[in-house]
């Protein structure tokens, strides 16, 4: 079962981006330049998704009932992943809606999958037995790859906003 606990807390993460962190972090030359390239390493993982039939495996298996973002996977996201997803969504001109309808799901679970730009690692790492299976390993090893970018980069802006910004400003995230 989602916790109201999540929602709340990534609804108050939210709005201190809005009240505190978006003009700051709009501003930074340094995500200023690096955010388009992680957009597109994660366009390039997304692309071999479709190619592989990856997306299109989940969601028929979501349709028939089996879903493997479960409440409770929301907290898998870190405090910088969700700033870092806040950002892509402005540059996006698109918004983080929460689930708020199936509490059994994850809080970013929409109606075409995950309603995150950047997911968490957990999630982006996560084959299933049975997708892994209907993928092979070929397919398995072609989208590792291809999703190194969107890590590597990932990696770097999450650091860099944590250093910089959370853990100066660690009495107003915690």
């Amino acid at each position: 079962m989602m916790s109201n606990e999540s929602f709340y807390y990534f609804k108050n993460l939210k709005e201190l981006y809005e009240k505190f962190f978006k003009e700051k972090l709009e501003k930074d030359t340094f995500l200023k330049e690096t955010l388009p390239i992680l957009l597109k390493a994660i366009d390039k993982s997304r692309k071999t998704f479709i190619e592989t039939g990856s997306f299109s495996f989940c969601a028929q298996c979501a349709r028939s009932g089996k879903k493997c973002c479960q409440a409770g996977l929301e907290w898998k996201l870190r405090k910088e992943e969700f700033l870092i997803n806040l950002l892509l969504a402005e540059k996006r001109g698109q918004s983080i809606e929460f689930n708020l309808k199936n509490s059994n799901d994850c809080l970013f679970l929409g109606e075409k999958g995950c309603n995150l730009i950047l997911t968490p690692l957990f999630c982006r790492n996560f084959f299933c037995d049975k997708l892994s299976n209907f993928l092979g390993h070929e397919n398995l090893i072609r989208i590792q790859q291809t999703m190194e970018d969107e890590a590597v980069i990932s990696f770097k802006l999450s650091d860099y906003i944590n250093k910089k910004y959370l853990i100066p400003y660690f009495n107003l995230v915690r």
